[in-house]
């Protein structure tokens, strides 16, 4: 097989030489190159190393560094343990909070819907809408629980959105959420 190598190679390199006049003695290194490519190296291989023995020296320590490393490694231990802990109580709390977020969201999402599409159409609704958005949105981020705003805008408010047919649920925790002021 490498001797059939060698002869591809050779007419290959006589047919480049022919045709462009290349110099003959380039060409014999670059196949004598090419050919060293293809040598067996088995024999270059070093053998593997022989298995050695080890054998663990005796503990020197004093009784006192065998404690403070016994109790250093209790304590990485218990601190490991604890941090595990801690983990799994925040990704609960964060689970718990991103519920009641997406909760809070879905009991208004209809509602905020249903005004969208109104004001266009209506300039008090539009001003009503600005006002109790980012209430809302507020409200289900939970940042707030309820919002103390002045006596004419609590009235404003529910009169022009009593009239809208949408969600009464709503409607009636929007109530809980605007307190008119005294």
């Amino acid at each position: 097989m490498l001797y059939e190598l060698y002869l591809n190679k050779y007419f290959y390199f006589n047919f480049i030489l022919k045709k462009n006049e290349i110099n003959k003695s380039l060409i014999i290194n670059i196949i004598i190159r090419m050919d060293n490519e293809y040598i067996d190296n088995n024999d270059n291989v070093r053998t593997p190393d022989k298995t050695k023995k080890e054998q663990l020296l005796q503990d020197n320590r004093s009784e006192y560094d065998k404690q403070m490393d016994e109790a250093m490694y209790l304590s990485i231990q218990e601190f490991k343990k604890q941090e595990e802990i801690n983990q799994k109580y925040e990704e609960e709390v964060i689970n718990e909070h991103i519920k009641i977020i997406n909760e809070r969201k879905d009991l208004f999402r209809g509602f905020l819907f249903d005004l969208n599409k109104l004001i266009r159409f209506d300039k008090d609704m539009k001003e009503i809408y600005e006002i109790i958005e980012p209430i809302i949105d507020s409200y289900c981020a939970q940042y707030i629980n309820q919002c103390e705003i002045d006596n004419i805008t609590y009235d404003r408010i529910f009169k022009v959105i009593g009239n809208v047919r949408t969600n009464k649920n709503a409607i009636e925790l929007l109530k809980k959420i605007l307190i008119k002021s005294e």
